[in-house]
């Protein structure tokens, strides 16, 4: 009887009204852009109103999970031994993908509208499909398309990357031709990878509504393409070159690119010198071996680079070393080091003055133990830095006593307010640098201790590390000891954080399930 009167509730309930097809239809279409296009395709059998929704995406996004079955991942070309029939399977993939994203676009091309293109699947220079991605891009323009995302050689594909000729060439008379293809672009983001990009002055005018401009792998042709680019950018505020072929010379001069706030230029095997004129760029992060700088930016105020082991045994601790002279208006720097700088810093930096560096941030990888005895040293060169944050990851926690006798004396910094620590496991050469701070740092009113170690993502993202086990059985306990009597003495707020590993917050939260099911 119960049986009966549930299966009579779920039918009544079934015959009430659907709430979601009563939505409107552009909310309808931002959620069908959420799934991929073969689930997409499905919801038309919900109802009438669903028929048409899905042939009305906000956004395109073509890839092997969205427009390909399973039989065509990309892993299953390794299952052939011969290269032939390696070939003859990527060629049907390959087939089978642009014939699907076709046949898809055929039902959207009534769509007034389309946000964002993202491509991601292997094309290279006058393949087969590379034509068709070329109407795709063409098809997106039309539709006053506001960011294209290509990445054209797919993960599986990267062991064996293609030469630079057998790149795929952006259509750029197709994005950049504004006016003469009968249409005005609207692109304001373009993320390219593995392509070339060598725009001609001819073909330019549309890449004057992009703000951002992100190239991963990317060949650039030559110098003149690229000011021939730059040239075309004059509302750019965010660009980045990352490992791009064909840069020896990368300028940014008046009057081009005179809304870039943010460059972001790293391991650019082929690059020599980079010269930046500009009154609007605010920050800049340089990833690379050492090149020739040349800078009137008289905003640029943040500076991201690590400091690589090989200029570091070179007594030189590029490009850390050349800032006061090159960038004296200098407020932010991010610096991360593997190497042992102590005795470059003690010989060469006390005659260096960073004179309005307010934040500064290090980010230390060590094996055995930290040398971070000459951060005394820099912060003797920083007279008004407010905020230190070191971000510590110490592989091997060796057991030490905790001692000072190596360090340099007292500095005198009357401006540095705030210290953070990350990384920290209750090695001794940690907490010795934890020390030193709160019995010198005169002004210090706040110390936060964080076992979960920040980590530099790039563009001026982070991101957490996982803390490491002994933290909870005697790194806290160890950092406690030691820090708490001279917190106390210098009446510094003192933050020490209490994190889990995931090991042990898994077996916590075993722990309490077992105990709740047992009561």
């Amino acid at each position: 009887m119960r049986n009966q009167k549930r299966k009579k509730r779920r039918v009544v309930e079934c015959n009430k009204d659907d709430y979601i097809s009563n939505l409107p239809n552009i909310i309808l279409s931002k959620i069908l852009s959420s799934l991929n296009v073969m689930e997409a395709v499905k919801t038309s059998v919900l109802s009438s109103k669903w028929e048409h929704i899905y042939a009305n995406p906000t956004s395109l996004i073509f890839n092997e999970d969205n427009m390909l079955k399973r039989d065509h991942s990309a892993r299953n070309a390794w299952q052939y031994q011969s290269e032939v029939l390696r070939f003859k399977f990527r060629r049907e993939r390959t087939l089978a993908f642009v014939s699907n994203v076709n046949q898809y676009l055929s039902h959207v091309e009534q769509v007034q509208k389309i946000d964002s293109l993202k491509v991601c699947f292997t094309f290279s220079n006058n393949s087969h499909g590379s034509t068709d991605l070329d109407e795709w891009i063409r098809f997106a323009i039309k539709k006053n398309v506001e960011e294209i995302d290509l990445c054209l050689l797919e993960e599986e594909n990267r062991l064996s990357a293609p030469n630079d000729a057998s790149l795929h060439v952006f259509p750029c008379d197709i994005v950049g031709n504004e006016g003469a293809s009968g249409f005005k672009s609207f692109l304001k983001c373009l993320r390219l990878a593995y392509c070339v990009l060598a725009p001609h002055m001819p073909y330019n005018h549309g890449f004057n509504t992009l703000t951002t401009m992100q190239l991963f792998r990317v060949d650039l042709k030559s110098e003149v393409h690229i000011q021939i680019l730059l040239s075309s950018c004059s509302n750019l505020e965010w660009l980045g070159f990352s490992e791009c072929y064909n840069m020896e010379n990368l300028r940014i001069e008046k009057p081009f690119c005179q809304k870039l706030k943010y460059l972001n230029v790293g391991l650019c095997q082929q690059l020599k010198k980079l010269v930046l004129h500009s009154n609007s760029l605010e920050t800049l992060e340089y990833r690379g071996s050492k090149v020739e700088f040349e800078f009137e930016a008289p905003t640029l105020k943040s500076f991201y680079s690590p400091v690589s082991d090989s200029t570091a045994c070179h007594n030189e601790l590029w490009p850390i070393l050349r800032l006061p002279t090159d960038l004296p208006q200098l407020e932010t720097l991010i610096m991360q080091c593997s190497c042992f700088m102590g005795e470059v810093m003690k010989n060469k930096m006390p005659a260096l003055t960073f004179t309005c560096l307010r934040h500064l941030e290090v980010i230390k990888v060590a094996t055995l133990r930290q040398d971070l005895w000459w951060v005394a040293i820099i912060l003797k060169t920083s007279p008004v830095l407010r905020r230190l944050e070191l971000h510590l990851r110490t592989y091997f926690c060796i057991d030490e006593e905790v001692s000072e006798s190596d360090w340099p004396p007292g500095f005198s910094n009357e401006h540095l307010k705030e210290v953070v620590i990350t990384g920290i496991r209750g090695h001794s050469s940690e907490i010795e640098i934890a020390a030193y701070l709160l019995r010198h740092a005169t002004a210090l009113e706040k110390m936060i201790i964080d076992p979960s170690a920040k980590v530099y993502l790039g563009n001026g993202k982070w991101d957490h590390a996982e803390v490491f086990g002994n933290w909870i059985r005697e790194g806290r306990e160890k950092v406690q000891k030691h820090l708490n009597q001279e917190a106390n003495s210098s009446a510094v707020e003192l933050l020490i954080k209490f994190h889990l590993p995931l090991d042990s917050m898994h077996s916590e939260i075993r722990e309490r399930s077992e105990d709740n099911n047992a009561e």
